[in-house]
Parts: C-alpha cells; sequence; structure tokens
C-alpha cells in the first residue's frame, strides 16, 4: 500500500504531505514552518515539484525521503524556502557598534597576535560579510594584521554568487557612493565587482548551524554577526545554533544579532552588552 493516497488532481499541498515534508526540510536546516506560513512553504515548493514534472507534492516527498540519494534535490528545496534577502551596510545601528566600538577594543586586546577574526554566519549572498571587510579598512587599526572574515550559509547557490562578488545596483541602496567607488569596478553590464584588496579577505564556505561539529572547521573568532538568522528557527534549532556560535567564540568575543532578534527566550551563555551604538552579546 503506498504512503500517500494518488491523486490526479492539480497540485495541492495537503496536511499529511506538508507535515512530512515541514519535518524533513526542518531536520536538515532547522528552518520551521508553522501553519501561518504553510501558504508561503507551498507556493516556494512547488517550483521544486514542478521543475522536476512531479504530479503531486506527495511524490516530491517520496522522492526526497528515498530516492534523493546524494542530498541535492533537498538542498535546492531549503534554498527556494530560505529567506536570502540582504544589501550592504544594512541595520547602520549595529554597524556602528561594530565599526566605532568593538574594533578600538579589539586593536586593544589582540595587539599582541595582531590578528583579527570575523564570521558573517548566514551571509547569503555576501553583502554582510564585504561590509564587515570594508569598515576593518575603514578604521585604519589594523595594517599589517592577519585579518581573516568568514562568510557562510547552508546555500551553494548564494555561496557561489558571494564567491562571485558581483552585485547589481539594488544592493548598494543604503551605502555611501564613495565607499562604492572605493571597493568596486563598475562592469560593462552595469554590475558592480569586489575590488582584489576586499575579495582576499573574506573566505566563503558552507555551513550548516544547526549539524553538529558544524563550525570545528573554522576555528575561533572575535566577532560574529549572525543577523535575521534565528528567527527563522524554532526554539530547539535556536538552541542548537546558539550552543554553535557560542563555540566559535573566543572568551570575551562578541555575538551581533539582527534588529528584530534577542536571546532573552533563550538558555545562554552568552551576557548581554549594552554599547553606545547598539545591543551585543559577549562570551
Amino acid at each position: 500500500m503506498p504512503i500517500f493516497p494518488e491523486t490526479r488532481s492539480a497540485l495541492v499541498l495537503r496536511e499529511k504531505t506538508f507535515l512530512s515534508l515541514r519535518n524533513l526540510i526542518y531536520e536538515a536546516s532547522g528552518l520551521f514552518f508553522d501553519q501561518l506560513n504553510r501558504q508561503t512553504f507551498e507556493q516556494r515548493l512547488r517550483l521544486r515539484v514542478e521543475a522536476l514534472r512531479f504530479d503531486s507534492f506527495e511524490r516530491y516527498y517520496l522522492y526526497l525521503r528515498y530516492a534523493d540519494h546524494d542530498g541535492e534535490e533537498l538542498q535546492r528545496a531549503i534554498d527556494a524556502l530560505a529567506v536570502h534577502e540582504t544589501y550592504f551596510f544594512r541595520e547602520k545601528r549595529a554597524l556602528q557598534a561594530f565599526g566605532q566600538e568593538i574594533l578600538p577594543l579589539l586593536e586593544r586586546s589582540n595587539s599582541d597576535l595582531r590578528a583579527l577574526r570575523i564570521w558573517s554566519a548566514g551571509c547569503s549572498t555576501g553583502e554582510e560579510a564585504y561590509t564587515l571587510a570594508m569598515l576593518v579598512l575603514e578604521s585604519g587599526l589594523f595594517v599589517d594584521w592577519d585579518v581573516k572574515i568568514i562568510g557562510s550559509d547552508i546555500s551553494p547557490r548564494v555561496i557561489a554568487k558571494a564567491t562571485l562578488g558581483r552585485y547589481p545596483r539594488t544592493a548598494f541602496r543604503a551605502m555611501e557612493r564613495r565607499l562604492r567607488a572605493r571597493y568596486f569596478k563598475r562592469q560593462a553590464d552595469g554590475s558592480w565587482q569586489v575590488i582584489p584588496e576586499l575579495r582576499r579577505m573574506v573566505t566563503f564556505n558552507r555551513v550548516n548551524l544547526i549539524a553538529e561539529g558544524s563550525d570545528e572547521s573554522l576555528g575561533d573568532f572575535d566577532v560574529i554577526f549572525c543577523r535575521n538568522v534565528l528567527i527563522y528557527f524554532d526554539q530547539r534549532a535556536r538552541q542548537r545554533a546558539i550552543s554553535t556560535l557560542h563555540r566559535a567564540l573566543r572568551d570575551g568575543g562578541y555575538l551581533v544579532l539582527g534588529a528584530a532578534e534577542s536571546l532573552m527566550a533563550s538558555d545562554t551563555p552568552f551576557k548581554l552588552v549594552r554599547l553606545q551604538n547598539d545591543f551585543v552579546y559577549q562570551k
């Protein structure tokens, strides 16, 4: 007997199939969709069902569950469901706290090692990671230092775009033109390419924040930006991600979350620190 009943109707996401697909996506990525987000879930996943020419969501689930041996289609499904909206210099209060307060503190505390490590977790197409690199350069505090910035995301597609480092005009809507002129070169098609000096500062990797040991190869960080990521997790996945971020920070390191995010409802070892420009968390 088949797990799901056969259907010849138009693509309709039944309750049982929704729950099965949702749980499969959740266990792989931590992304959580409740009934309020069901329509968005269905609309975005419908594109994958149609792309593979399945006649039902049920058949698509069975394919993911039993035939997608290399996990490539599951990754495409996660990619379709994840939100990748971002742009340069997004949420400026946090960036002001980083550039004007955190960086001077790190310049003093790390003066013996002359090394700086920053992680942009959930970096999407790379705008945040490159923004942080620009702020480090603009500060003028880390000349001849060993500066490494890691950008990570669960999506190989957006990591490839970040690595390419080429952006449309809309990505610069919150960024000063002088900075665009300094750190990007305009291309014939109207896009803007990151200059080599900035590109060399940033390395991009695929990282799943809720996967066991996902941070082991990354090293210890002075600052982690994880903005507008935890809001898409339920409490269990959020706790796993917080544990990953805590392990990856050195003692005294800083965690910067999105403006709408907080650890107040989570069991967390971080302490909340009030800076002049924003609130951040510290290990």
